[in-house]
């Protein structure tokens, strides 16, 4: 039956097995050119709809410098949103040259991102009022209101969203396999591309030669566990412990968050920001809500951004809420502004009821409750996307040789959930970087050196590498 529905998919899109290949000039942000090749194919828009519409999907290929090449590598965007193509563009740009020592590079665009984006934007969503404190119902409310404008005008458009799911996406990377004529792919990728490559492994375990992952994000993993948070707060605070200066500004930093935390709990502020590209000043309203929200978006992701986390607290101890305003201020302009395939995949991908029990559970003593991935899975209530049920968020189990990097100062992926995923690979190598963020891949040189033995089919090993600790950041009085 299953031989049946593929035969018949390319009958009714025919054109999804036939590739375009033209000369390209890859440009990056520095303006520095590259030869390369643009690929475009086509695949069904929704592969449950035979009949719906078609997709074109775009790639820019890098040819490999290796007169004997091993399979393609591919690389997939985090996000969900991001674009292999806008990645190359920017400081990982000598990442992408330096692998085509071991195979053909591919920057590959999946479907809503990138040159794969037909999608217009939706520019129907209104802000959040910026003088109202920010609670759960109402910021929910609000972007639910806004996101379903959108998905009707989508609709309108003639989109079908709930093709824009994780498992249409693993299916795409399949057929570029087939279009390539390749018998296997390499799979590297970050973030959201790995919770895409952990699909991809499940629905086409023998089409991968090789996959390569950073800040892991499981098939149940796009809900993010509060305690998991909670840990990594503690984990950052025992730094600035053993830090000789900042210690002495910071003797207590969760001790510090917990008391502003309360504070705004019980009486929220109002208090002037000013639009960072503007000038203008304007009111802003915060509540412990707001707070968390912001310390979860801006404060934790990397070590460029957590180094600030125990000066903006200190400074809101001292009533500054200046830096903090405008971060709200943001939050509340763009509540509710969607993107199609970012709000889709995440949507469809889901949670599981044992995982969503254990999260809310968790939140009721973690610092930033749930806020992490806020306001999902709230906000999905009531969409017209169908969720990929509880077979597709089943970890992986794998023999495939599998690279994961996990970084101690990921305040996004974080590492006890890296090593739930890893005990699925017989053939699992975890590499560790005490000191890296959530966007590991420039933290050190030996990245580099990893991922290019690790494509040649070189050995490489599990290992923790230390890397300096980010040097927290003082008033400017200290």
């Amino acid at each position: 039956m299953a031989s049946f529905l593929v035969a018949a998919l390319t009958l009714v899109h025919g054109q999804s097995n036939k590739l375009m290949l033209e000369p390209y000039t890859f440009t990056n942000m520095k303006g520095e050119e590259v030869a390369a090749e643009l690929g475009k194919f086509s695949v069904p828009e929704n592969r449950e709809k035979p009949s719906g519409n078609s997709i074109e999907l775009q790639f820019v290929r890098f040819k490999s410098t290796n007169p004997n090449p091993s399979f393609p590598i591919v690389y997939l965007a985090g996000g969900p949103g991001g674009s292999g193509t806008g990645t190359a563009k920017g400081p990982r740009f000598e990442l992408f040259m330096a692998l085509r020592e071991v195979a053909d590079v591919i920057a590959f665009d999946q479907r809503g991102t990138g040159l794969s984006n037909p999608i217009p934007p939706c520019n129907q969503s209104t802000p959040f009022p910026l003088n109202e404190p920010g609670t759960q119902e109402a910021y929910v409310k609000h972007i639910q209101a806004n996101t379903k404008k959108c998905l009707d005008f989508w609709k309108e458009q003639g989109f079908d969203l709930s093709g824009y799911n994780t498992n249409e996406s693993a299916d795409d990377l399949e057929e570029l396999r087939k279009v390539l004529g390749v018998e296997k792919l390499n799979l590297w990728g970050i973030s959201y591309g790995s919770h895409l490559a952990f699909a991809a492994v499940k629905r086409h375990p023998n089409s991968w030669n090789r996959i390569a992952l950073a800040g892991l994000e499981g098939p149940d993993h796009t809900i993010k566990r509060p305690a998991y948070n909670q840990a990594f707060l503690e984990y950052l605070a025992s730094k600035v412990k053993a830090d000789p200066q900042a210690s002495k500004v910071y003797p207590d930093v969760l001790g510090s968050m917990q008391k502003v935390l309360a504070t705004l709990e019980a009486e929220p502020v109002l208090t002037k920001a000013k639009h960072p590209q503007t000038g203008m000043e304007f009111d802003v309203a915060i509540s412990k809500l707001d707070l968390q929200l912001a310390t979860s978006f801006f404060m934790l992701k990397n070590p460029q951004n957590s180094k600030d986390l125990p000066l903006i607290y200190h400074q809101l101890e001292q009533g500054d809420f200046s830096t903090l305003a405008t971060w709200v201020g943001g939050i509340k302009m763009y509540a509710g502004r969607v993107s199609a395939m970012s709000f889709a995949m995440d949507a469809m991908s889901g949670i599981s009821a044992q995982r969503w029990e254990l999260i809310q559970e968790e939140a009721k003593t973690a610092l930033l409750g749930r806020t992490t991935n806020f306001p999902f899975p709230d906000v999905t209530a009531g969409m017209d996307l169908p969720d990929l049920g509880d077979e597709f968020r089943q970890n992986p189990v794998s023999s495939i040789p599998s690279l994961f990097f996990s970084g101690t100062l990921d305040g996004r992926t974080y590492l006890p959930s890296a090593k739930e995923l890893i005990k699925g690979f017989e053939n699992g190598i975890h590499v560790v970087i005490d000191g890296a963020g959530h966007d590991l891949f420039l933290s050190t040189p030996k990245v580099k050196e990893l991922l290019l033995d690790f494509f040649a089919e070189k050995a490489v090993s599990s290992q923790t590498i230390d890397i300096p600790m980010p040097i927290f950041t003082l008033p400017k009085n200290k």
